[in-house]
């Protein structure tokens, strides 16, 4: 480990082997995520908790295809696996997504307890205590007493953030397991995370700088001219209405009456013309134009990507 000063052993737990060959290849069926039928868990094996005291993530090239890993672990797995000959004799998780499947396959439930926050204002206090930059994005108006709900069954808060990871272990966000086999964590495309708030699971779209979500150049602005807002971070007046300008033109089939409001009170427009996507696109047109920003494909599929909306 000389190599990765960053990276400490927590601890070394053993686990026993499996007798039954049933009960085994259900176990790693549930760890690896698809069936494997192999000797692995036919002799004890030892688990290392590492604590990685600077952790960085990079894109890498797996068997899984590219994912972005924790590097120092991800290097380390490597040079082990080169050391005992290949073969998968050593295995490591290559993020925070991964790190808590595994453990809940393991039945550890003493080693990792989800973080359970008391309010919404209690999650804005963790990002800044970790000193995590982002910025909400949109329908923050009632925030932090209240979370926005567009759809009364979808409760969710839409963050911009510098760095994806950092923000997912701060506010501990789980990927919903119907999700996994399309998430960002192993090397797709959804962005999904959820975290406990006030009992309730509640969805946080976690965009970040780099995802194509919005130009990168105007990511950056809009998290160096945020503002401060009852405790929470939000866009300056300006970047909040071209950003949903962008959302509901480009992202969106339809334009929220919800935003519609928003629209006319920050752009003085008149209904009509916050309701017209002829009108809007030319507003934004003329602040991408000035700012040089581009429309971008999202990494995430999910997200619509309109780029003819409003032309005639």
């Amino acid at each position: 480990m000389e190599s990765w000063p960053n990276l400490k052993i927590r601890k070394v737990v053993q686990h026993a082997k499996f007798d039954n060959q049933t009960e085994r290849f259900k176990f790693l069926a549930e760890f690896y995520r698809v069936p494997v039928a192999d000797s692995r868990g036919t002799t004890a094996f030892n688990m290392y908790f590492l604590i990685d005291h600077e952790p960085k993530y990079e894109e890498r090239p797996s068997t899984k295809g590219k994912r972005l890993v924790n590097v120092s672990v991800f290097d380390l797995k490597k040079e082990l696996r080169t050391m005992m000959g290949g073969g998968h004799g050593i295995h490591a998780t290559d993020n925070i997504q991964e790190t808590k499947e595994n453990m809940e396959a393991l039945e550890l439930p003493f080693e990792y307890q989800q973080r359970r926050f008391e309010s919404l204002r209690q999650v804005f206090d963790a990002l800044e205590f970790a000193g995590t930059k982002y910025v909400v994005l949109r329908n923050f108006e009632k925030m932090p007493d209240e979370i926005a709900v567009i759809d009364p069954a979808h409760l969710e808060v839409d963050l911009l953030v510098a760095d994806y990871y950092e923000a997912k272990r701060v506010l501990d966000a789980i990927t919903p397991y119907k999700l996994w086999s399309k998430s960002y964590e192993i090397g797709r495309y959804r962005i999904a995370n959820q975290v406990i708030v006030a009992g309730k699971l509640v969805y946080f779209n976690l965009r970040w700088v780099g995802d194509s979500y919005l130009d990168r150049k105007w990511q950056l602005q809009i998290l160096n001219q945020r503002r401060r807002l009852r405790d929470v971070y939000v866009p300056c007046d300006q970047n909040h209405l071209y950003s949903l300008i962008y959302h509901v033109t480009i992202q969106k089939k339809s334009i929220s009456p919800t935003y519609v409001s928003v629209i006319m009170e920050l752009g003085n427009f008149t209904n009509a013309e916050a309701t017209d996507k002829t009108f809007l696109r030319s507003q934004l047109d003329a602040f991408m134009k000035r700012n040089g920003y581009l429309m971008v494909k999202p990494h995430d599929h999910t997200v619509y990507f309109f780029e003819q909306a409003g032309l005639e």
